[in-house]
């Protein structure tokens, strides 16, 4: 991008928005939602959302070559579990027509053609041939790639033929000389010069308008007042800004947001692995975790708030444009999995956040396991309570619901002891002592009957074993771990002890003492 930047004093009067806006998501449906896409409808919604004005879903389909069957309807479906719920567009019609693009070509043609008959616009009949010659030279004499105009010399006689004859073209915008100021409400005022900006294409040979035209017009007519997109959009302004210029249209607020870098500052895109919103959602993410994770991505919060956990309704509350930075991003994986273990942590305490994550363990436990339960296990086991005391016994311990199944397996079946895990705890454990410790918590926990096993009532069997084989305290713990779970690490004994059960716990017992024997 060839610009000079003049003032990169943010223009605090406009960036605090005191009406009610008008924004829009405007993505193109040829494949999956990204991250940087969620960012861009969540930073649009909030600003929405703030001011009490309108967010709009609008579908960029003009590409058809590029366009992917499906993907409109797993788009929306993926807004939705998000939270982010749009006010007009596809499904929720408003007073401005279609919010797809390929049915509003009649609209850009119409602009189209009164921009060429005011002489701001002109076909273009040039061949691909042609054009590359003319890429080729530029790019040869050190020169920008830039198009000669030579179409907007023609006479009309020779248009007139080459319509007549049915010669293809494109339609381009006659760009005025002249420098271009963009004042964005992110970087400042930004000056374009006119010999980088070229006479872009407004209209394809297919008749479909390019991006550039559509985006200016729906913005317009669709009422737009705050353009927020990605920083990579920022040197495609200028076109706009003409554009707007030469319809004789009042230009919106530009507001561009940092552009998102992976760990090593390369730039991050839909090749970068874990950028796929979608499949965030399948890998145990949770909304609100995502959420708050990309709000993180180039905005900070105006309070200071350290912890730097935020739900929905708190982002709306703290968002503002003035604390949208200008340095690009890092996407850390470490900081999500973080996030989502707080917001699930957070989920956990309230009844109805506990019943989501129950709803959303089942389904992981019952494809694990459910091929190993009976049907009594099937319905104790994937039952909403048992899943509630999984839950809250293991959630400090995890990042994600998925870690469940896949980490502790044990909630649900034996330990496997002749797993490498299993041996490699058990090397660290004296034959003598697991046998004193299974045979005394064998004892121990006999005598009692399932009303009297509880926290407490486990604490002083816990204490007893340590009493009689007079081992330490950890020593008797660890091996009381590897007995119930075949692990190292994990929640509480006590309080795993008490989710498993009582008639569970015998029965592990029993094995390991068969394991020695």
């Amino acid at each position: 991008m060839s610009n000079t930047l003049v003032s990169c004093k943010r223009l605090f009067q406009t960036v605090r928005p005191t009406v009610a806006v008008r924004v829009r998501f405007a993505p193109s449906p040829t494949g999956y939602l990204h991250l940087g896409g969620l960012r861009t409808a969540l930073f649009n919604y909030l600003l929405a959302q703030k001011t009490g004005g309108v967010f709009i879903l609008r579908i960029e389909d003009t590409d058809r070559e590029r366009y992917v069957p499906g993907s409109v309807e797993r788009l929306i479906s993926i807004l939705s579990w998000s939270g982010l719920t749009f006010d007009e567009g596809p499904g929720k019609i408003g007073s401005h027509g279609s919010y797809y693009q390929s049915e509003r070509t009649d609209i850009y043609k119409y602009h189209v053609d009164k921009l060429i008959k005011e002489g701001n616009a002109y076909r273009c009949f040039c061949t691909p041939e042609r054009l590359k010659q003319i890429r080729s030279l530029a790019q040869k004499a050190g020169k920008g790639i830039a198009y000669d105009r030579h179409c907007l010399y023609l006479s009309k006689r020779d248009i007139d033929q080459n319509l007549a004859q049915g010669v293809p073209y494109t339609v381009r915008l006659k760009t005025p000389d002249g420098s271009v100021t963009i004042k964005d409400l992110t970087y400042g005022n930004i000056i374009f010069n006119d010999k980088h900006i070229d006479d872009t294409i407004l209209l394809k040979s297919d008749g479909y308008p390019t991006y550039h035209l559509a985006n200016v017009i729906d913005d317009h007519l669709m009422g737009i007042t705050h353009v927020l997109r990605g920083e990579e959009w920022l040197s495609s302004t200028p076109k706009h800004v003409a554009l707007y210029k030469a319809l004789g249209w009042n230009l919106p607020e530009f507001v561009h947001l940092p552009l998102l870098f992976n760990p090593d500052r390369t730039k991050l895109s839909k090749r970068s692995g874990d950028v796929n919103v979608e499949d965030l959602a399948k890998r145990g993410y949770l909304p609100e975790a995502l959420i708050n994770f990309v709000a993180l991505l180039g905005w900070s919060s105006s309070s200071g708030k350290k912890d730097e956990i935020f739900t929905l309704d708190e982002l709306i509350a703290e968002f503002s444009l003035e604390h949208i930075g200008r340095s690009g991003a890092i996407v850390m994986r470490e900081k999500l999995d973080w996030l989502n273990k707080q917001h699930l942590i957070r989920k956990s305490e309230s009844q109805d956040g506990l019943a989501e994550l129950v709803s959303l363990l089942k389904p992981l436990a019952y494809e694990r396991f459910g091929k190993q339960f009976n049907e009594a296990d099937k319905k104790y086991k994937l039952g909403d309570e048992y899943l509630s005391k999984v839950i809250m016994t293991i959630k400090d311990r995890i990042q994600n619901i998925k870690d469940i199944p896949e980490l502790c397996g044990y909630f649900f079946v034996h330990p496997d002891y002749s797993s490498p895990e299993s041996k490699a705890v058990r090397l660290s454990i004296q034959d003598n002592d697991l046998k004193l410790v299974a045979m005394v918590a064998l004892e121990q926990i006999n005598i009692l009957n399932k009303t009297e096993f509880e926290v407490d009532t486990i604490k002083s069997v816990v204490n007893n074993i340590i009493s009689i084989s007079q081992l330490k305290q950890n020593q008797v713990l660890m091996i009381l771990r590897y007995i119930i779970t075949g692990v190292k690490i994990g929640a509480g004994v006590v309080e795993t002890m008490k989710t498993i059960g009582k008639d569970i716990i015998l029965q592990r017992i029993n094995r390991v003492l068969d394991l020695i024997n």
